[in-house]
């Protein structure tokens, strides 16, 4: 649908607050009556398309992890996928983590409701790795939460700069910066230090 792909591509160049009824009609070519029949409001509207954006993750991710090898490669191709997604949403992330920061109950069902089955393959991966690991004593939440946060971190904090206008960090340009996290063989590195992080 003409308005899904328009909602995407500003996400991702504006973020949430920046993506507009109007403008997302103006760049789909259709008027306002028919984005309000089909979606209703822009809440509605911005769910229909996050729920898409995670469906095609989905299908890489799930496709990553079903690649024969070790648990340690299928957990860290589970990581890749991870950092990919990041980076695809990197404009979105940090309003759904404000959202989310903020108690807002919406935005805690939305995600939960939509945003975990990732999560559950990722738990069963670690479950596999943990006695080869160097935390096998640790909980699955705990190691998780070590390896996705080396993946998601960047992307919430290149999402923070971006909103806030920084030009320059640690004397490098944010651009520099931002195409060394999220290349694709800076992705592939970061998950690689995720997984050695946990002794693998």
């Amino acid at each position: 649908m003409k308005l899904k792909a328009a909602g995407r591509k500003l996400l991702q160049e504006k973020g949430i607050t920046g993506l507009t009824v109007r403008e997302a009609c103006r760049v789909a070519g259709v008027n306002t009556g028919m984005f309000h029949y089909y979606f209703g409001s822009k809440e509605e509207f911005l769910k229909a398309v996050l729920k898409e954006m995670y469906a095609e993750f989905m299908l890489s991710f799930k496709a990553g992890v079903a690649v024969a090898g070790t648990p340690r490669e299928r957990l860290k191709n589970a990581l890749v996928e991870v950092g990919k997604f990041a980076r695809s949403v990197r404009s979105v992330a940090p309003m759904i983590f404000a959202d989310l920061a903020h108690g807002k109950k919406e935005a805690f069902a939305f995600v939960r409701g939509n945003f975990t089955e990732h999560v559950q393959q990722i738990a069963a991966l670690t479950a596999e790795c943990r006695r080869a690991s160097s935390v096998q004593n640790r909980s699955i939440p705990f190691i998780i939460s070590s390896l996705v946060s080396v993946m998601v971190f960047p992307m919430l904090v290149s999402g923070v700069f971006e909103r806030n206008g920084v030009k320059v960090l640690h004397g490098l340009p944010i651009e520099d910066v931002r195409g060394e996290l999220f290349s694709e063989s800076g992705i592939m590195e970061r998950a690689e230090i995720a997984v050695r992080g946990i002794g693998l």
